[in-house]
């Protein structure tokens, strides 16, 4: 029940903010930018546009509103209460996935419908999302200004985006496979092209087990970053 009511004031502290405007925007966008692209060009288009959705803008939303937060001292009052650092964690990161989740199926619907695997690409969409968002909010606590974020994120993106590049046929190598995105690509294909049962395995399991290690390294950066420096332990 904590948890549920986490989530709905994460959504109501969001569209305070005007994430879900920003978010309606951008996808309008996108709409009627593959509404121009030619034919032949708006499948590779659609599953990089919506690659977007849950991973760059999922990143950067989620330090923005971090950052806010600490801005604000708002962390100050926020850990007196029972509301555990877990919690604030899986709220955050759920709420945004929600969002997340409702642009990328609106920007894909309206170009193509759902004729093959909608729980393949949603599942795509959902992992890629928590990962991102996990990545973006750890980032976030270890920085003090937007221009440093900025920076370190710089940093941490490039690496995860290198897949790309194997999707647009410009440079593979075995190494893009360790990476999350590489799962992430082989789930949101899926709406556009049959894959193998057992890709469909790994791209799960390799998403699953970066969102692990990302929510360890954010838990930990949690407790250093802001529980410490508040004068807690982070229990």
């Amino acid at each position: 029940m904590r948890m549920a009511g986490a989530i709905a004031y994460d959504i109501k502290l969001q569209h305070r903010h005007g994430f879900y405007y920003a978010y309606l925007v951008i996808s309008l966008f996108y709409i009627m930018l593959l509404r121009l692209l030619p034919a032949s060009s708006r499948e590779m288009a659609d599953v990089l546009l919506t690659f977007t959705d849950p991973s760059m803008l999922g990143f950067f939303f989620i330090g923005g509103l971090v950052l806010l937060e600490k801005g604000h001292d708002i962390h100050n009052t926020l850990f007196v209460t029972p509301y555990k650092p877990e919690e604030y964690m899986m709220s955050k990161t759920l709420s945004l996935t929600l969002l997340s989740m409702i642009s990328s199926y609106l920007i894909h619907v309206s170009q193509f419908g759902f004729s093959t695997n909608p729980l393949l690409f949603m599942t795509g969409v959902f992992l890629t999302s928590v990962f991102f968002t996990l990545a973006g909010m750890g980032v976030a606590f270890r920085c003090r200004s937007l221009n440093g974020f900025f920076f370190l994120s710089t940093l941490v993106t490039f690496v995860f985006m290198l897949p790309i590049m194997d999707f647009l046929h410009i440079w593979s190598t075995p190494i893009y496979y360790i990476l999350p995105t590489q799962g992430s690509f082989l789930l949101l294909r899926s709406a556009f092209e049959p894959v193998p049962w057992l890709q469909i395995l790994y791209a799960v399991l390799l998403l699953a087990g970066w969102i692990g290690l990302a929510f360890l390294w954010v838990r930990y950066s949690f407790r250093k970053f802001i529980m410490l420096r508040l004068g807690g332990d982070g229990s």
